[in-house]
Order: structure tokens, then C-alpha cells, then sequence
């Protein structure tokens, strides 16, 4: 096995640091094949203040890539925590996927980013300034921008489900480190016994397993977490005061939702697989399964593994190779939903030929409309119209029936001279949001187009 350390900030390699090198030590434990070569390189995503905020990329040497990319994300109560990579994340390189393991800021690091916060929704902030990170740089580390997962445990836990659940709500995007052309929405999630409803983590509690942490006071790790941590304060005087209109109690209850995931389930959300001990004195295993069970209201279809005896950061080693499992089929599964068709609205054309294309219109319903704009072989214009219903994937072959219109002018026409008929069929397979392949079959002949967009719908981002 070769290992190949590279700790790149702003484009200078330095020497690693003694943390690196405790990582490249855990990646030779982990049994990688004998002369593979794994490359850690170390990028600053986002500046806030005096601070940085880093992430460690793990490129693994198996495969060819482009590669799906796994971001882990620590625990720590929000407050404390290193980005070092645990050894139960590292064998996703065996499986050809690439690892990012990032910095957020915590709640115990306040002042230290000049005048900008860390309480939420700043932690999220971070994990979608990353995300979108490593999609802008996607070419740089040979990276699939289609294909990106994320596995937290405990706070981290909490961070990844609210990142897969919140892939279009744009209160908690933020503009942290720019590339806002690109999505922070993900392909995957795994959930390590993450918090979801902070204002239920002491009811949830059952006995046994009885809980060793109080999430009530003001110096609770969810009461810093949303900034209502002062005396008197606290998760549960804000549970006590839940319907109570005045200030400061809307505000920061507001904050207690949006901070969780279940607010913002939905159908578009992706795979996840949620894991949970249920002798875990931390958080209670009730929070998992109230995750899962918004999930499964909404269509979705989760999985929670429940370890029999399994205390808060003590998930034995089949489960781990459950989520490296999940994980690598997920992410290399030949189509990959898309959490965002609006993306591919917009005009696509064949560089090899000119004056022909489509035009891609997504519709609410799920419906999607084509309009091929191109000519026949005798220079004759061809306009076809096909529609589809259903919601598409990335590498999916979408087919439908293509109609044309004859008779048809820009001035001066009668409705009642259009002629309507069918002429064919098309296949499409969009690759990603920027290339996709065509065929077109029908009383012309056949042609075979490989396409690129040209413009797209204002605002929209790809997955």
C-alpha cells in the first residue's frame, strides 16, 4: 500500500500535520490492498473571520472515477470534536469512494470567528458551504457531483440527516463560502444516534436504558446549540413556554424546528439509513424512530437498525459494514435519483450539429416536456413535442412518445390547419445536470445525439 499525504492550503503544499499523520496511520489499519495509493489533501472551504474552516479528502487509488464521495461529520455535542476520521469510515476507500471529513464550528468556539456566530444555524451553513465546496472543485479531485453522501454520528448524525432532509429549504443554506451555482442537496444518508427534536430529547427518555445527560438547563448541548443558554433559559423552560407568543420565546423555537430534520421531510428526500443502540443514555433511541417514521409518512423508504444493547458510540462492527454497505450501493447504483429535476429545465443542444437540440420543461406533477427542435435530411424544419410522467434519475433511460405538428406558422395561421400526429419515440439519459445522450427514432429515421445545456433556468441548482 502507498500512502501519499498532501496538505494543500491555498494551492501550498506544507508539510502534514501530526493529526494528518495519525489519519494516515489509521488508513494503514484498515486492510487496504497491498500497493494502493491514498491521497489526503487538505482544503481550506470557507474563511469566516480570522478562522478557516478545513476539510481532509481521502482519494482513494482503486478505480477510475469520476468517484462518489462520502462526507463524515463528528460528533461532539456541537461543541467539541475533531475532523480525524474514525476507522470504521475509512474501508469506503477499498470501495472506490472518496472521503471528505470537514471542520464546523462549535458552540464552544465563540468569539473565534470575528463577528459571526456559532450557534444555528451556523453549523449547517458549514456542511453546505462544503458540500458545494467539493462540487465546484469536483474536476479537481475526480469527483461525481451526482453522487454524494454523508454519515455523522451523534451531533454529526443530527447534522447529516438535516442536510439530507433540507436539500431545498433555502433559510438554511446560507452563502458561506460562495458557489451558490451549486446544490448542497445529497444522494445518501447515514445517521449515527443522531439527535432529531431537541425540545423532545428528555421526554424521550425511557427507563432503562434512563439518560446521563439532562437536555433541559441552559448549558445543554441543544440549549447552546440554538443560542438559548443564558440563566434560566434552556430547552426546557422553551418546551414549558412552547405556545407563548411573546419575545424571546417564537424566536427561538423557530430556531428548535428548523434546527430539526423531521421539519423538513419530504418525498424528495434521498436514502437513509438510520442507526440507533438501544441502551444509548445519550439520546434517546426514540429519536431515530421519530426520523424514521416521518420518513415513511412522506413515501420514503428508510432503514433503522436497532442494536440490542448498544450504548451511545458503541455500534458494534456489523453495523458499520451495514453502512459502508448501504453507502457503496447507494452511491454506485447505475441511476441515482434526482432530488432536483427543475435543474434540467432549459435548452440542450449536440455541439457535433448545428441548429438542432431540445428544450427541457419540468412541470409540477412530475412532468416532464421535450421539445426537439432540429431538421430532416432535406433541410425541412422538425418540431416534436413528447411528455413524460414520473420523476427521472441520473443514468436512467427516459422514453416517451414524440408528436409533430405540420402546417403550423409564426403569423397568419388557423388553429384548424395544424395537423397533430405521431412520429416517433425518444430515449433520453441525462448522465448528470450538464450532459445527457438522445436518440431519436421515427418516420425520419433514426439519430443518435450527445448533448450538452446550453442555458439553463435562472436559479436552479443541480444535484
Amino acid at each position: 500500500m502507498t500512502l501519499v499525504p498532501a496538505e494543500i492550503v491555498k494551492m501550498n503544499r506544507i508539510v502534514p500535520s501530526l493529526r494528518n499523520l495519525s489519519s494516515l496511520c489509521l488508513l494503514a489499519c484498515v486492510g487496504l490492498a497491498q500497493g494502493q495509493t491514498v491521497t489526503l489533501t487538505t482544503e481550506i472551504y470557507a474563511q469566516i473571520g480570522p478562522r478557516p474552516l478545513r476539510m481532509d479528502i481521502f482519494q482513494p487509488g482503486v478505480g477510475t472515477g469520476p468517484r462518489p464521495v462520502v462526507f463524515w461529520l463528528h460528533d461532539g455535542g456541537w461543541l467539541s470534536g475533531t475532523r480525524e476520521l474514525p476507522n470504521f469510515v475509512a474501508p469506503l476507500l477499498q470501495r472506490g469512494i472518496a472521503i471528505a471529513s470537514i471542520d464546523y464550528r462549535l458552540t464552544s468556539e465563540a468569539g473565534q470567528y470575528g463577528a459571526d456566530g456559532v450557534t444555528f444555524p451556523a453549523q449547517i451553513h458549514d456542511v453546505k458551504a462544503a458540500i458545494r465546496f467539493l462540487r465546484a472543485r469536483a474536476p479537481d479531485f475526480n469527483i461525481d457531483r451526482s453522487r454524494v453522501g454523508v454519515w455523522g454520528s451523534s451531533a454529526g448524525g443530527h447534522l447529516a440527516a438535516l442536510a439530507g432532509t433540507s436539500g431545498n429549504v433555502a433559510a438554511l443554506e446560507g452563502t458561506l463560502g460562495g458557489h451558490l451555482e451549486y446544490s448542497s442537496r445529497v444522494q445518501a444518508v447515514v445517521d449515527y444516534y443522531g439527535p432529531t427534536d431537541l425540545l423532545q430529547l428528555n421526554p424521550d427518555v425511557t427507563t432503562p436504558p434512563g439518560s446521563t445527560v439532562d437536555h433541559d438547563p441552559p448549558g445543554g448541548p441543544g440549549s447552546l446549540l440554538i443560542g438559548y443558554s443564558l440563566a434560566g433559559q434552556g430547552l426546557g423552560n422553551l418546551r414549558a413556554n412552547i405556545a407563548n407568543a411573546n419575545r424571546p420565546f417564537p424566536t427561538y423555537r423557530d430556531l428548535a424546528t428548523a434546527a430539526n430534520p423531521i421539519s423538513h421531510v419530504d418525498a424528495l428526500d434521498p436514502p437513509f439509513l438510520i442507526a440507533h443502540g438501544t441502551a444509548d443514555t445519550q439520546v434517546a433511541f426514540h429519536q431515530s424512530e421519530r426520523l424514521r417514521d416521518a420518513l415513511l409518512l412522506v413515501g420514503a423508504n428508510p432503514q433503522l437498525i436497532a442494536a440490542p444493547g448498544a450504548g451511545h458510540g458503541t455500534l458494534p462492527q456489523s453495523v458499520h459494514a451495514q453502512a459502508i454497505d448501504f453507502l457503496a450501493s447507494t452511491l454506485t447504483a447505475p441511476t441515482i435519483p434526482i432530488g432536483n429535476p427543475l435543474a434540467l429545465s432549459g435548452l440542450w443542444f449536440e455541439p457535433e450539429t448545428a441548429g438542432q437540440g431540445i428544450e427541457v420543461q419540468w412541470l409540477a406533477g412530475d412532468l416532464m416536456v421535450i421539445n426537439f427542435y432540429g431538421h430532416r435530411d432535406n433541410g425541412a424544419n422538425l418540431f416534436l413535442t413528447g411528455l413524460r410522467a414520473g420523476r427521472p434519475a441520473y443514468g436512467q433511460k427516459l422514453s416517451m412518445g414524440m408528436g409533430v405538428a405540420n402546417n403550423g406558422r409564426f403569423n397568419n395561421f388557423s388553429a384548424a390547419d395544424i395537423v397533430r400526429s405521431i412520429w416517433g419515440t425518444l430515449d433520453i439519459t441525462f448522465i448528470d445536470c450538464g450532459h445527457a445522450t438522445a436518440t431519436l427514432v421515427g418516420a425520419d429515421g433514426s439519430k443518435t445525439m450527445a448533448m450538452v445545456i446550453l442555458a439553463r433556468v435562472a436559479t436552479t441548482q443541480c444535484d
